[in-house]
């Protein structure tokens, strides 16, 4: 499993800033994803934040993925949890 640099997690936030947690693994992504409230899941989806930090730890083919998810309320959390496991 690859891991950030120290530093470099992903930093889950709300909207208005608030941390709700950090990920230094596609795994504990995963587990934010399913975790955290649709507003974040949503806030992050929209603002591309995603994928740059998936390229950082060279997941292009997840990133590939993510390219094809169309964002709305009901099933980005799903899809996004697909696009994250591993085939």
């Amino acid at each position: 499993m690859k891991s950030c640099p120290p530093g470099k997690e992903f930093v889950f936030k709300m909207p208005d800033g608030r941390v709700i947690g950090r990920a230094k693994s596609v795994p504990e992504l995963s587990s934010l994803i399913k975790t955290a409230p649709l507003d974040a899941v949503l806030y992050h989806a929209k603002g591309g934040h995603y994928a740059p930090w998936l390229n950082m730890l060279q997941e292009s083919a997840i990133v590939e993925k993510l390219k094809s998810i169309q964002i709305n309320d009901k099933t980005i959390r799903v899809a996004l949890l697909r696009a994250l496991h591993r085939v």
